[in-house]
């Protein structure tokens, strides 16, 4: 107990500090209250005090961190400190690249096993295909390496060069390969591809430097292929940079109009208020075509604010199921060390005047993640009575402070039975393992992405294969489970053939067949087109 105590004072003392030294100005420093100065002094002198006499030596690395983290938690939710080991990383993903040879892979049974290679990597362009294992690295064995670890031998400045061997399925020897390094592009689109001749679908996965520019391309080629109507998809998108999303926004609302406007703390050192609009960061014509935005929990912050602009000027339909429900903005500060710090500096609000944050106060972090686990807990009437009111361009009531309702509510139905069982499959990668091998030796398969969905069917013989795969690896199929989960089953493996032959628009193809948000989507366009006034 003595060591807990005094190590818990220790720690926020320092933290404290701390904070008063890299966040806060010498200026704001001097206007503090005198009861916060004198809680300051007081936590300098335990500080001290304990560096004295404490009884044993401390991590300080690790006890700073933690005391961080527990600081900023008391602040909201969205409050982090990130470690310097973590920054370079957080900056590649929302940069949208990085250097290196570009694979998605994991270790599977000892070996570096490609997933899939990076469309445009060095990889990519050398042939380096889906289930091909790394064994050397350099000249030295790759086998046993630790995931952490594969990184470090493959990333690498651009224009430097890497050999490795690759053992591939069906080749009796092992292929030697010099991949030079270059930069990856990290893509935010998910999937893109025309669903019938009139309907463009485009899955974005977050708000990157590159996202708007990536939508734009892809909208670009879906209306080469006579696109009329779109699925924007913003599920699981947990969003990104605000400027992104106001670019995402203004390529479906005309004119000069605003998208969303931030509010910081009122005071001299607020980060102020500001608004961003439609046409701010330059555009071609916005596009009129019919629109329905895909959201569910999962969709928040930079999703939530394209979500609510659309819905807001009536431009098109929200289906799904509530977001998240997260409207504050973040800035980051890097600190000395090359760690970072995010703290919340203003709440954003959509053009109604919403902000659809959920209310925090007084809840652990766990608790305010926890309870949106049941996404039906803002669809109903009396989850949203104490939420404030607003009204849509049209006067349809809309409401703030609980993330973005839909206009038409729907949860999608295709969801594992059998959660633990999928959990254990998915861990051991075992539908990628069996669609690899599977694609492989049927590669007549591969003639038509349209044709394989149609007529490719998950067979017994293929089922029975597959259960004596994940018998094999070590999974349990206790009490009647795997039956028990065979529709779902099934369309993993269909759509994780298709990835192998069409990559991620091929999977996504093929699993929007059993995605009842999707159907639903597209049974709303008439309803979409009456909403935004647009002609057919």
């Amino acid at each position: 107990m003595f060591r807990s105590r005094n190590s818990a004072v220790f720690v926020i003392a320092i933290v404290l500090c701390s904070a008063v030294g890299f966040v806060l100005t010498h200026a704001v420093f001097a206007d503090m209250r005198n009861s916060a100065q004198k809680q300051v002094n007081k936590l300098e002198d335990i500080s001290r005090l304990v560096d004295r006499h404490y009884v044993e030596d401390i991590n300080w690395d690790e006890a700073m961190e933690g005391a961080i983290n527990g600081m900023l938690e008391k602040l909201d939710p969205h409050s982090v400190y990130i470690p310097a080991e973590k920054v370079k990383g957080n900056k590649e993903n929302f940069a949208g690249k990085y250097e290196g040879i570009g694979i998605q892979f994991d270790v599977l049974d000892g070996y570096i096993t490609v997933i899939s290679p990076i469309p445009g990597s060095p990889a990519y362009r050398l042939g380096i295909i889906a289930g091909d294992r790394i064994v050397k690295i350099n000249g030295e064995s790759a086998i046993g390496i630790s995931s952490d670890d594969v990184p470090k031998k493959l990333k690498g400045p651009k224009g430097t060069s890497v050999d490795v061997m690759i053992q591939r399925t069906g080749v009796a020897e092992e292929l030697p390969f010099t991949i030079v390094r270059d930069e990856v592009p990290i893509s935010t689109i998910t999937a893109s591809f025309m669903v019938d001749d009139s309907t463009g679908y485009i899955a974005v996965n977050r708000f990157a430097m590159i996202t708007a520019k990536e939508v734009e391309e892809r909208l670009v080629e879906l209306e080469k292929q006579n696109m009329k109507r779109l699925v924007l998809d913003l599920r699981w998108n947990s969003g990104g940079y605000l400027y992104e999303a106001v670019k995402m926004a203004g390529k479906f609302i005309s004119g000069h109009k605003k998208i969303v406007y931030t509010k910081g703390r009122e005071g001299q050192y607020s980060d102020g208020a500001e608004d961003y609009f439609a046409d701010q960061f330059g555009r071609k014509t916005p596009r009129d075509c019919d629109l329905v935005v895909l959201i569910n929990r999962g969709s928040a912050s930079a999703a939530e604010i394209v979500a609510g602009a659309i819905q807001d000027y009536d431009r098109g339909m929200i289906v799904g199921e509530n977001s998240f429900g997260k409207g504050l903005v973040q800035k980051e500060f890097m600190l000395n060390d090359g760690s970072a710090v995010r703290i919340t500096t203003a709440k954003y609000y959509t053009p109604s005047g919403r902000c659809i944050q959920r209310d925090y106060k007084g809840k652990e972090v766990e608790e305010y993640y926890e309870e949106i686990s049941d996404s039906a807990w803002a669809a109903t009437q009396d989850s949203i009575t104490d939420r404030p009111l607003f009204y849509t361009a049209k006067g349809r009531q809309v409401y703030g402070g609980g993330g973005i309702q839909p206009d038409i509510q729907i949860r999608n139905a295709h969801k594992s039975q059998a959660p633990k069982l999928v959990n254990e499959i998915l861990k051991h990668r075992l539908f990628f393992e069996f669609a690899n091998d599977y694609a492989t030796r049927h590669p007549e398969l591969k003639s038509s992405l349209a044709s394989f969905r149609k007529t490719f069917r998950v067979n017994r013989d293929i089922m029975n294969a597959f259960k004596k795969l994940c018998l094999r690896k070590g999974v349990k199929l206790e009490n009647g489970l795997f039956e028990k989960d065979e529709r779902y089953l099934q369309s993993r493996i269909k759509g994780e053939i298709a990835r192998k032959f069409w990559e991620n628009d091929g999977y996504y193809y093929i699993m929007l067949d059993y995605d009842t948000q999707f159907l639903r989507a597209l049974d709303s366009f008439e309803q979409a087109r009456e909403l935004a006034q647009v002609a057919p």
